[in-house]
């Protein structure tokens, strides 16, 4: 009987935050019809964050620039608009609203965003530590140059199927102390390996992915292993596994032999 007690009590104890939940999900799911009430603007932060979230994971995101203006504000830290239409005005947005942001996920949103809108946003949001994109162009070396000298606290950088960045990324990036980089499909080659193992950025990298790139196993024996943990070549001209010196803590590889 006390056991029945204490899980009708702990299932009682979880209501409100399941009310608070469906609530969320019932004004993401319609805010459209809520965008010309002023109080919309007055909600709580940790109120629009949720909404935003949601409307971001489950309603296929923003496509406009009304509602994010309503619901961004100074405490989101962690912004994905993987789901979204991406313009210059919602990245003025970001870098207006949310100037503590840390984490900023583009990746698999719709682009509609110049290239001055992208640079002008990444200039402003100096406290940035991870930022995702995906196959979009007008992600190259020199925007990546940009960014290295205004988020100086950045450790995180995925830029999958980027196809303009290349080997002279690596002049800016291997100052940096990073510890996830993902580089796959991208125009990189051995060289830019070598331009990173033995400085800061070889030194603290964890996470590594080059895959399909122009990477050798000379380009993969440069780096020092002293710190990767998982590191992914597949698709790379690399027809064996001689590599100097993989590191005690090496935990996972992402390999396919080539013929």
């Amino acid at each position: 009987m006390m056991g029945s007690s204490r899980q009708r009590s702990s299932s009682l104890m979880k209501q409100p935050e399941t009310l608070f939940h469906s609530c969320i999900r019932f004004v993401a799911k319609n805010l459209r019809l809520y965008r010309d009430i002023e109080y919309l603007e007055l909600l709580p932060p940790l109120v629009k964050n949720a909404i935003f979230l949601n409307v971001v994971r489950v309603h296929n995101g923003f496509h406009d620039e009304e509602l994010p203006r309503l619901l961004l504000n100074s405490t989101l830290t962690r912004i994905n608009l993987s789901t979204s239409t991406i313009t210059d005005g919602i990245l003025s947005l970001l870098s207006e609203k949310c100037p503590h942001l840390r984490s900023l996920t583009l990746t698999e949103g719709n682009y509609r965003f110049s290239r001055d809108g992208l640079e002008r946003m990444i200039t402003r949001l100096g406290k940035l530590q991870r930022f995702y994109a995906k196959h979009c162009p007008l992600i190259d070396d020199t925007f990546v140059r940009l960014m290295v000298s205004s988020c100086p606290q950045l450790d995180t950088l995925d830029l999958e199927s980027c196809k303009n960045i290349g080997d002279d990324a690596a002049d800016c990036l291997r100052v940096m102390p990073l510890v996830r980089l993902n580089v796959s499909h991208t125009g990189i080659t051995d060289k830019f390996l070598k331009a990173i193992a033995n400085e800061k950025c070889g030194k603290s990298l964890e996470d590594l992915n080059v895959g399909h790139c122009a990477i050798t196993r000379d380009g993969l024996a440069t780096l020092p292993w002293d710190t990767i943990k998982y590191i992914g070549f597949e698709g790379c001209n690399i027809e064996d596994l001689e590599i100097v010196g993989f590191g005690k803590h090496l935990k996972y590889i992402c390999w396919t032999i080539s013929n």
